[in-house]
């Protein structure tokens, strides 16, 4: 059995394309559960939300009608619907498939899983996050052409098992050829930490196949406070049969990704 998921985003400002990362859903035929920011106790307090969206009603109302489309098995249709319409301050990505032992294994754990690494972040008090680390590498460390630029949360379609689908990727450059870069937590619970490299993997593979122009990846990896272990060096090799590898902590990560793009530095970077 396998069951989708999907990353929950909002853009507070759809032309600077910035979006937080807001909630998951993950779900099977259709039905399937959410997790998001500011949900307590089976309620939701706006409170919570307050800095990150711009009306925490408005949230309250998007959240109704994505569990409104989970609970009545159309949440596939609106995820296509959605995905057409440019501008939007709520965006909802397809990004991949979860293997699942039996069918009733639960998507609630699954769920609580990906929010727990991907939206709650416990440790941003003491750590910059890694979005801020490929953020800051990326736009105000590299010398990009201008005639050139990184473009964040590109999707490209594919067709799985009858469907059409968006498979995501975090940011994209174009030059003499294409590079597609992607971020990944590897501080994240062991079965989890499985699961995100194997979407990721997914995702490249399948890529690779639909592409018209077949792209290069590099993926932006963090450790976060667990250092590197023989678990996480394993990911990492499995990793590299698909993608370039970089450490967003890394002394010369910048170096590296100048080099894989192929452009300069910054004088100040």
């Amino acid at each position: 059995m396998e069951a989708n998921w999907y990353l929950v985003k909002y853009v507070p400002d759809p032309f600077r394309d910035e979006p937080k990362n807001i909630g998951v859903v993950v779900e099977r035929e259709g039905r399937g559960v959410v997790r998001f920011l500011g949900q307590l106790n089976g309620g939701f307090d706006g409170r919570r939300v307050r800095g990150v969206v711009r009306s925490p009603r408005t949230m309250r109302a998007w959240i109704d009608y994505v569990e409104y489309h989970l609970s009545s098995g159309s949440f596939r249709d609106q995820v296509q619907r959605l995905s057409s319409r440019a501008g939007q301050n709520y965006r909802i990505d397809f990004r991949g498939s979860i293997d699942l032992p039996s069918i009733d294994s639960s998507l609630n754990l699954i769920a609580d899983d990906l929010f727990i690494e991907l939206v709650s972040d416990s440790s941003s008090e003491t750590m910059t996050s890694i979005d801020d680390l490929a953020n800051d590498l990326l736009f105000h460390k590299l010398s990009v052409p201008k005639d050139h630029q990184i473009e964040k949360d590109v999707n490209y379609r594919v067709n799985l098992r009858g469907g059409s689908y968006d498979l995501g990727f975090d940011y994209r450059y174009e030059s003499n050829k294409t590079m597609l870069l992607d971020k990944i937590s590897l501080s994240a619970p062991p079965k989890l930490l499985g699961r995100t490299v194997r979407d990721l993997m997914f995702r490249i593979e399948h890529v690779q196949e639909a592409a018209a122009k077949e792209p290069s990846f590099v993926t932006l990896y963090d450790l976060g406070k667990s250092g590197m272990t023989e678990p996480i060096e394993r990911h990492l090799r499995a990793i590299e049969r698909y993608s370039h590898t970089i450490d967003l902590r890394g002394e010369h990560a910048a170096e590296s990704v100048a080099e894989q793009l192929g452009v300069p530095l910054l004088q100040s970077a």
